[in-house]
């Protein structure tokens, strides 16, 4: 396809949504609004602090330190750069998008290089903590026993991805220097905040983008408009579940898979925070397509052995 041809064919489309939302202008206004609230209820306090913290607690070198105690560990198995430990230690925290901001800034000090950004970057993709338990306590109506083990899935399911697309040749590892840090605690926050609040006014742009798309081509049949939504937008995706009548076999399948590969708003997010880098988004969604065949698999073997699960 030539370059007329392709943007020939993004100008109807974006005419097309266009006139949709033209159509729909009611059901996009209040979508917009639930993704605004969305965003400043719980993206933004979640995010927002561990933002800032990620960037204090590297200017104050705990990526160093870090490395340094638990980074041999770390590097012998999944034969990476020890700063992977900071990255990881953080991403379980805060959640997504936040291994590919650290990452970004880690790669923008060269403390690791792309090749190794992108290697760690396919592994360190947690959805927040609390925002999982949240969404999946609603979904399985407050049976915890599901909640943690799709949890526990949804961790393990990484490890096994750093494990199974670890290079092959395992560098050396040395111990890092941990250097002093120079630079007014007043500056380094101010620039702190700044990033931050760029970055989060991204996502809230991207996560209403992706909602205006959901809503505008929304359809009649309930599976494929929840399956829609999912794959474009992961928090509309597991609300949706929750309006479901499926069994939980059923509900835990779904979920497990809009959570292992996030939703193309968590995509369109990373891949515009590490835009300017070399950091290859191509492996990160080589690595989330992984993810979802991981946890589907490994979900369906809990399940019929019928230890982590009750029928």
């Amino acid at each position: 396809m030539n370059s007329k041809t392709k943007n020939i064919l993004i100008l109807i489309t974006l005419l097309l949504i266009l006139l949709l939302i033209l159509v729909k202008n009611v059901e996009v206004k209040e979508n917009i609004i639930f993704g605004t609230e969305l965003w400043l209820t719980k993206v933004f306090p979640s995010l927002f602090p561990m933002f800032i913290l990620s960037d204090l607690l590297s200017s104050y070198h705990l990526p160093e330190l870090l490395a340094n105690y638990f980074g041999k560990f770390f590097h012998k198995i999944f034969h990476t750069s020890p700063y992977g430990v900071f990255t990881l230690f953080m991403s379980l925290i805060a959640g997504t998008p936040s291994s590919a901001y650290i990452l970004k800034r880690l790669v923008n000090e060269k403390k690791i290089t792309e090749q190794e950004a992108s290697h760690l970057l396919q592994f360190t993709f947690f959805s927040n903590p609390l925002f999982l338990l949240t969404m999946l306590s609603l979904i399985f109506k407050n049976n915890l026993k599901y909640v943690l083990w799709i949890i526990f899935i949804h961790y393990i399911s990484n490890m096994i991805i750093g494990l199974l697309l670890k290079p092959k040749n395992n560098t050396s590892w040395e111990k890092i220097e941990v250097p002093k840090t120079r630079e007014n605690f007043g500056n380094i926050l101010s620039f702190s905040i700044s990033k931050a609040l760029d970055t989060l006014l991204l996502i809230l742009g991207t996560i209403c983008f992706y909602l205006i798309i959901s809503t505008i081509f929304s359809c009649e049949n309930t599976t494929l408009n929840l399956l829609l939504k999912g794959f474009l937008e992961l928090t509309q995706g597991l609300n949706e579940i929750i309006k479901t009548n499926f069994s939980n076999f059923q509900k835990g399948l779904i979920a497990l898979s809009f959570i292992s590969f996030g939703g193309l708003s968590i995509h369109t997010q990373i891949n515009c925070i590490i835009s300017d880098t070399l950091i290859s988004y191509k492996s990160f969604l080589k690595g989330r397509l992984l993810h979802v065949l991981i946890s589907i698999i490994l979900f369906i073997l809990l399940y019929s052995t019928r230890i982590a699960f009750i029928s």
